[in-house]
Protein backbone atom coordinates (compact mmCIF):
# COMPACT_ATOMS: atom_id res chain seq x y z
CA UNK A 1 0.00 0.00 0.00
CA UNK A 2 1.55 3.79 -1.29
CA UNK A 3 2.13 6.00 1.70
CA UNK A 4 0.32 9.08 1.55
CA UNK A 5 2.54 11.94 0.18
CA UNK A 6 3.72 14.20 2.64
CA UNK A 7 5.62 18.14 1.82
CA UNK A 8 7.65 19.19 4.49
CA UNK A 9 8.44 22.03 2.32
CA UNK A 10 4.48 22.23 2.58
CA UNK A 11 3.44 22.02 6.34
CA UNK A 12 6.74 24.98 7.36
CA UNK A 13 4.59 27.73 6.11
CA UNK A 14 1.37 26.08 7.40
CA UNK A 15 3.45 25.85 10.95
CA UNK A 16 4.80 29.28 10.44
CA UNK A 17 1.52 30.97 9.68
CA UNK A 18 -0.25 29.65 12.87
CA UNK A 19 2.37 30.39 15.42
CA UNK A 20 1.83 34.21 13.89
CA UNK A 21 -1.24 33.84 14.23
CA UNK A 22 -1.44 32.83 18.30
CA UNK A 23 1.54 35.29 18.30
CA UNK A 24 -0.71 38.21 17.40
CA UNK A 25 -3.78 36.73 19.39
CA UNK A 26 -1.46 36.97 22.77
CA UNK A 27 -0.15 40.53 22.11
CA UNK A 28 -3.45 41.36 21.41
CA UNK A 29 -4.42 40.06 24.80
CA UNK A 30 -1.96 41.59 26.59
CA UNK A 31 -2.69 45.32 25.27
CA UNK A 32 -6.46 44.58 26.03
CA UNK A 33 -5.24 43.83 29.86
CA UNK A 34 -2.89 46.89 29.70
CA UNK A 35 -5.54 49.26 29.15
CA UNK A 36 -7.60 47.63 31.58
CA UNK A 37 -5.28 46.96 34.43
CA UNK A 38 -6.66 49.61 36.80
CA UNK A 39 -10.17 49.36 36.15
CA UNK A 40 -11.92 47.55 38.92
CA UNK A 41 -15.40 46.40 39.72
CA UNK A 42 -15.24 48.92 43.08
CA UNK A 43 -14.94 52.02 43.49
CA UNK A 44 -12.20 53.77 43.48
CA UNK A 45 -10.69 54.98 46.61
CA UNK A 46 -8.93 58.36 47.88
CA UNK A 47 -5.16 57.91 48.12
CA UNK A 48 -4.11 59.44 50.64
CA UNK A 49 -7.32 57.84 52.66
CA UNK A 50 -8.75 59.87 55.39
CA UNK A 51 -10.32 58.20 58.49
CA UNK A 52 -12.02 59.29 61.64
CA UNK A 53 -9.95 59.65 64.98
CA UNK A 54 -9.45 56.09 66.22
CA UNK A 55 -6.85 54.52 68.90
CA UNK A 56 -3.17 54.95 67.54
CA UNK A 57 -2.25 51.46 68.26
CA UNK A 58 -5.49 50.15 66.78
CA UNK A 59 -4.76 51.97 64.11
CA UNK A 60 -1.27 51.31 63.38
CA UNK A 61 -2.02 47.49 64.45
CA UNK A 62 -4.64 46.77 61.32
CA UNK A 63 -2.12 48.92 58.68
CA UNK A 64 1.04 47.21 59.73
CA UNK A 65 -1.12 43.81 59.45
CA UNK A 66 -2.32 44.48 55.98
CA UNK A 67 0.95 45.37 54.59
CA UNK A 68 2.45 42.07 55.86
CA UNK A 69 -0.15 40.42 53.61
CA UNK A 70 1.93 41.50 50.97
CA UNK A 71 5.53 42.75 51.85
CA UNK A 72 7.67 42.30 54.63
CA UNK A 73 8.08 44.98 56.95
CA UNK A 74 11.64 46.88 57.06
CA UNK A 75 11.05 49.60 59.61
CA UNK A 76 8.05 51.19 61.22
CA UNK A 77 7.55 54.24 63.12
CA UNK A 78 4.53 54.20 65.37
CA UNK A 79 2.48 57.34 66.12
CA UNK A 80 3.59 58.76 69.56
CA UNK A 81 2.57 61.76 71.42
CA UNK A 82 5.18 64.07 72.34
CA UNK A 83 4.42 67.26 74.60
CA UNK A 84 0.50 66.60 73.34
CA UNK A 85 1.60 66.59 69.36
CA UNK A 86 0.81 63.51 68.04
CA UNK A 87 3.72 62.52 65.60
CA UNK A 88 3.86 60.91 62.19
CA UNK A 89 3.56 57.51 62.31
CA UNK A 90 5.19 55.40 58.50
CA UNK A 91 6.06 51.91 57.33
CA UNK A 92 8.66 50.90 54.99
CA UNK A 93 9.02 47.16 53.60
CA UNK A 94 11.31 44.99 51.47
CA UNK A 95 11.27 44.54 48.14
CA UNK A 96 9.40 41.17 46.82
CA UNK A 97 9.42 39.79 43.64
CA UNK A 98 6.08 40.00 41.87
CA UNK A 99 4.23 36.57 42.22
CA UNK A 100 2.96 34.95 38.97
CA UNK A 101 -0.02 33.37 37.73
CA UNK A 102 1.67 29.80 39.45
CA UNK A 103 1.57 31.85 42.79
CA UNK A 104 -2.27 32.58 43.57
CA UNK A 105 -1.57 32.29 47.42
CA UNK A 106 0.17 35.68 46.84
CA UNK A 107 -1.83 38.58 46.56
CA UNK A 108 1.34 41.46 45.80
CA UNK A 109 0.44 40.82 42.28
CA UNK A 110 -2.90 42.03 41.73
CA UNK A 111 -5.26 40.04 38.77
CA UNK A 112 -4.99 40.37 35.22
CA UNK A 113 -2.65 42.23 33.79
CA UNK A 114 0.40 42.79 36.69
CA UNK A 115 -0.36 39.00 37.48
CA UNK A 116 0.46 38.22 33.99
CA UNK A 117 3.29 40.87 33.69
CA UNK A 118 5.04 39.72 36.57
CA UNK A 119 4.78 35.91 35.02
CA UNK A 120 6.44 36.91 31.86
CA UNK A 121 9.05 39.16 33.23
CA UNK A 122 11.04 39.77 36.79
CA UNK A 123 9.48 42.54 38.57
CA UNK A 124 9.41 43.64 42.36
CA UNK A 125 7.70 46.09 44.69
CA UNK A 126 8.27 47.77 47.69
CA UNK A 127 5.54 49.89 49.68
CA UNK A 128 6.13 52.94 51.75
CA UNK A 129 2.83 54.31 54.14
CA UNK A 130 2.55 57.31 55.40
CA UNK A 131 -0.12 57.84 58.63
CA UNK A 132 0.03 61.57 59.48
CA UNK A 133 -2.74 62.71 62.50
CA UNK A 134 -4.51 66.02 62.13
CA UNK A 135 -7.09 67.56 64.43
CA UNK A 136 -9.74 65.02 64.31
CA UNK A 137 -8.57 62.32 61.56
CA UNK A 138 -5.73 60.48 60.37
CA UNK A 139 -4.50 60.52 56.69
CA UNK A 140 -3.24 57.31 55.20
CA UNK A 141 -0.77 57.55 52.16
CA UNK A 142 -0.12 54.38 50.55
CA UNK A 143 2.33 54.10 47.93
CA UNK A 144 3.65 50.73 45.95
CA UNK A 145 6.74 51.09 43.81
CA UNK A 146 6.84 48.57 40.64
CA UNK A 147 10.30 48.05 39.52
CA UNK A 148 11.86 46.15 36.46
CA UNK A 149 14.89 43.80 36.83
CA UNK A 150 17.84 45.35 34.48
CA UNK A 151 20.04 42.29 33.65
CA UNK A 152 23.21 43.46 32.66
CA UNK A 153 23.09 40.36 29.34
CA UNK A 154 20.52 38.10 28.44
CA UNK A 155 19.66 34.92 30.66
CA UNK A 156 21.22 31.87 29.01
CA UNK A 157 24.25 33.76 27.30
CA UNK A 158 27.18 32.27 26.17
CA UNK A 159 29.34 34.95 27.39
CA UNK A 160 30.70 34.24 30.68
CA UNK A 161 31.56 35.88 33.40
CA UNK A 162 30.71 36.42 37.11
CA UNK A 163 26.80 37.73 37.43
CA UNK A 164 25.78 39.00 41.10
CA UNK A 165 22.30 38.69 42.64
CA UNK A 166 20.47 42.26 43.08
CA UNK A 167 17.04 41.08 43.97
CA UNK A 168 18.37 40.68 47.50
CA UNK A 169 17.89 37.23 47.74
CA UNK A 170 18.64 36.53 51.22
CA UNK A 171 16.52 39.26 52.20
CA UNK A 172 18.67 40.40 55.56
CA UNK A 173 17.84 42.96 58.05
CA UNK A 174 20.94 45.42 56.85
CA UNK A 175 21.97 48.50 59.76
CA UNK A 176 21.35 50.93 56.86
CA UNK A 177 18.30 51.73 54.36
CA UNK A 178 18.21 48.71 51.86
CA UNK A 179 17.58 51.12 49.39
CA UNK A 180 21.08 52.98 49.40
CA UNK A 181 22.96 49.75 48.08
CA UNK A 182 20.13 47.19 47.10
CA UNK A 183 18.39 49.34 44.39
CA UNK A 184 20.92 48.48 41.52
CA UNK A 185 20.39 46.55 38.76
CA UNK A 186 16.54 47.53 38.96
CA UNK A 187 14.47 50.28 36.19
CA UNK A 188 11.89 51.91 38.03
CA UNK A 189 7.84 51.95 36.60
CA UNK A 190 6.15 54.08 38.83
CA UNK A 191 3.58 53.22 41.20
CA UNK A 192 1.16 50.17 41.16
CA UNK A 193 -2.05 51.63 41.69
CA UNK A 194 -4.17 48.50 41.59
CA UNK A 195 -2.44 47.08 44.35
CA UNK A 196 -2.55 50.57 46.30
CA UNK A 197 -6.15 50.57 46.08
CA UNK A 198 -6.77 46.77 47.31
CA UNK A 199 -4.88 47.91 50.28
CA UNK A 200 -6.58 51.11 51.06
CA UNK A 201 -10.21 49.23 50.37
CA UNK A 202 -8.83 46.73 52.41
CA UNK A 203 -7.66 48.98 55.49
CA UNK A 204 -10.96 51.43 55.20
CA UNK A 205 -12.69 47.91 55.75
CA UNK A 206 -10.67 46.82 58.84
CA UNK A 207 -11.20 50.37 60.11
CA UNK A 208 -14.69 50.13 60.10
CA UNK A 209 -15.37 47.13 62.37
CA UNK A 210 -12.97 48.96 64.72
CA UNK A 211 -14.46 48.70 68.38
Amino acid sequence: MPKPFSCPLCVTPILMIAVLMLGGIGCRTIQNLEATKNQTCFEPVANPLIVPMVDRWFLMDEISDEIDDYFRVFREERIRSVDGVMTEGWIETHPRIGSTVLEPWHHDSTRGYEKIHASLQTVRRYAKVRVIPTNNSYTIDVQVFKELEDNPRPDNSPVSGKMLRTDNALDTDLPENWAATNNQGWIAMGRDVSLEQQILRNIEQRLSQSP
